[in-house]
C-alpha cells in the first residue's frame, strides 16, 4: 500500500510541475494550447522593454498573446496549493512513521539484547540459585534438628537439676540432723553438770544460813541463867552445827575437765557420727548416679560369700574363705555371682568388664533373678540377656535360650552397649594389642522393668577376678 502511495504521488507531482522551471507551479496560466506554465516562466525579457510580441509555447511551440493578456489558472494553483500543503504533512507523517518504526525495532532490539542477557544471567545464577537453595534446605534441616536437640537438652537438663536439688537436700538434712542431734546431746550433758553445780552451791548456802544461826545461839547462851535450859540449847547448837551433808559437799573431786562427764556423750556422738558417714556415702553414690547415669557398682548386699568386694565395689574377687557378709535376702548362695547396685530405665548407657583367670557369664538383668537354687544362675533366667564364655566357646542366651556364636581362645575384656531409645543391648570384644572393638552380638529387646548388670564367675580360682567400669 505504502508503494502505491508513493508511485500516485509521483505521477501527480509530474503532472503539476512546470515544464520550464521544472518546480511545481507558482502561478500557473494555461495557454490556448492547453499547456500550462508560471507566469514568471513565461515573461520575457523584451516585456521589461515595453514591446508587444507574440509568446511562443516552449513545449509546441505555437504562437499566441502576451503572457498578461492571458486568464490565471485559479483551479490549478489551488490543486498545487492543496498538493504542497498535503505532501508536508505527509512528509511529516511519514518522519513520524519512521521514526516510530525506527523506534519500534530499536525496542525489539533491545528487548532481544534484554532476553539474551537475561538468558546468560539466568544460566549463570541458575546453578548458584540451586546450590543456595540445597543449602538453605540444609541449615533448616539442622535448624529443626537442634531445635529437638535443645528440647531434649533442656528437659534432660531439667530432670539433671531435680535429682542433684533433691540429693543435696538430703546430704543438707542428714547435716542439719546431726548438727541439731549433737547440739542436744551436748547442751543436755552440760544442763546436768550446771545444775548439779547450782544443787551444790544451793546446799552450801543453807548450810552457811544455818551455821549462821547457830552462831547466833552461841553468843546468846553465855547469858543463860537456867543451866538446864543451857544445856538443852548446847544440845541444839551441836545439832544443828553437826552438818553430815558438810562431808559429802567436802568430798566432791574439784574436777572442771569436762572428758570424765562428756564420755558418754562422745558415744553417743560417734554413733552420730557413724550414721553420718554412711547416710552421707549413700547420698554421695546417689549423686554419682545423678552426674553420671551410667555409674555402675556392685551391690554388697548381693554378693555371693565366695566373692570378695573391693572398696570402691567395682571388682570381685574369688575367695576360698567365707566372707562375713551380713545376712541379705538379696545375697546370691548357690553362684558367685553379684548384681550392681545401680538399676538403669532410660538413656544411652556404655560400660567395660574384664574378667581374669575364670570363665563368665556377663548379663543385663531383671532384679527379681532367684537368690538361690538352678534357676538363680543367670543363663538360666527368663529375665537376663546375657553372653557366656566357657571352654573357649561364646554363647548368647536370651531368656534361658542357648545360641552358640564362635570360638576364640582368649576373651577377657569386653564393652556394652545398652540403648533403650534404639531397644538394642550389644556386647563387643576389645583386643588387649590394639583396643579395636568387634561386635559379638546384639539383642533386640524392649525392656519392661529396670534393668541392671550382673556376672558370673563359672569357677572359683584362686587369682580369679571380675571388674565392671
Amino acid at each position: 500500500m505504502m508503494a502505491q502511495g508513493s508511485s500516485s504521488e509521483g505521477a501527480l507531482e509530474s503532472e503539476l510541475t512546470c515544464p520550464v522551471c521544472l518546480h511545481l507551479f507558482l502561478d500557473p496560466v494555461t495557454l490556448p494550447c492547453a499547456h500550462s506554465f508560471c507566469l514568471n516562466c513565461l515573461e520575457t525579457p523584451e516585456k521589461t522593454s515595453g514591446s508587444d510580441q507574440e509568446l511562443c509555447c516552449p513545449v509546441c511551440g505555437q504562437e499566441h498573446l502576451s503572457p498578461e493578456s492571458l486568464p490565471r489558472n485559479i483551479k490549478l494553483k489551488h490543486i498545487v496549493e492543496s498538493y504542497k500543503a498535503n505532501s508536508a504533512n505527509g512528509e511529516l507523517q511519514s518522519s513520524v512513521e519512521e521514526k516510530t518504526i525506527n523506534n519500534e525495532e530499536k525496542i525489539l532490539t533491545d528487548c532481544e539484547q534484554n532476553e539474551t542477557i537475561l538468558d546468560e544471567r539466568s544460566s549463570r545464577m541458575n546453578p548458584v540459585i540451586a546450590s543456595l537453595q540445597e543449602k538453605l534446605c540444609l541449615v533448616d534441616n539442622l535448624m529443626n534438628r537442634e531445635k529437638a536437640r535443645e528440647a531434649v537438652v533442656k528437659a534432660m537438663h531439667a530432670d539433671l537439676r531435680k535429682d542433684v536439688r533433691s540429693v543435696m537436700d538430703e546430704m543438707e538434712e542428714l547435716v542439719k540432723m546431726y548438727r541439731n542431734t549433737g547440739v542436744k546431746l551436748i547442751e543436755a550433758e552440760l544442763e546436768l553438770r550446771e545444775e548439779a553445780a547450782g544443787k551444790r552451791v544451793q546446799t552450801l548456802s543453807d548450810l552457811q544460813s544455818q551455821l549462821r544461826a547457830a552462831e547466833g545461839q552461841i553468843n546468846t547462851l553465855m547469858d543463860e541463867t537456867d543451866e538446864s535450859c543451857f544445856s538443852d540449847r548446847v544440845q541444839d547448837v551441836e545439832n544443828q552445827i553437826s552438818c553430815p551433808m558438810l562431808e559429802s559437799l567436802r568430798d566432791v573431786p574439784d574436777d572442771l575437765q569436762l572428758s570424765s562427764s562428756l564420755k558418754k556423750v562422745r558415744e553417743k556422738i560417734e554413733h552420730q557420727n557413724t550414721q553420718l558417714r554412711l547416710g552421707l556415702g549413700s547420698a554421695q553414690r546417689a549423686l554419682r548416679v545423678v552426674l553420671n547415669p551410667s555409674e555402675v557398682t556392685f551391690d554388697p548386699e548381693t554378693v555371693h560369700p565366695n566373692l570378695l568386694l573391693s572398696e570402691d565395689l567395682k571388682t570381685v574377687s574369688f575367695s576360698v574363705t567365707k566372707q562375713p557378709y551380713p545376712a541379705s535376702s538379696q545375697r546370691f548362695t548357690s553362684f558367685f555371682q553379684a548384681l550392681s547396685t545401680q538399676s538403669f530405665t532410660r538413656g544411652e548407657h556404655l560400660w567395660s568388664f574384664q574378667a581374669e583367670g575364670c570363665p563368665w557369664v556377663l548379663s543385663v538383668c531383671y532384679g527379681d533373678l532367684p537368690r538361690s537354687g538352678s534357676g538363680s544362675g543367670l543363663e538360666s533366667s527368663a529375665g537376663s540377656w546375657c553372653l557366656m564364655y566357657c571352654d573357649n566357646l561364646l554363647r548368647a542366651y536370651e531368656k534361658g535360650k542357648d545360641t552358640p556364636l564362635r570360638r576364640t581362645p582368649s576373651l577377657k575384656r569386653m564393652e556394652i552397649r545398652l540403648s533403650f531409645t534404639a531397644g538394642t543391648l550389644a556386647f563387643y570384644s576389645i583386643s588387649d594389642v590394639s583396643g579395636d572393638k568387634t561386635l559379638l552380638h546384639t539383642f533386640k529387646v524392649s525392656f519392661t522393668h529396670p534393668v541392671y548388670l550382673a556376672v558370673r564367675m563359672m569357677s572359683g580360682q584362686p587369682k580369679a577376678r571380675i571388674t565392671l567400669y
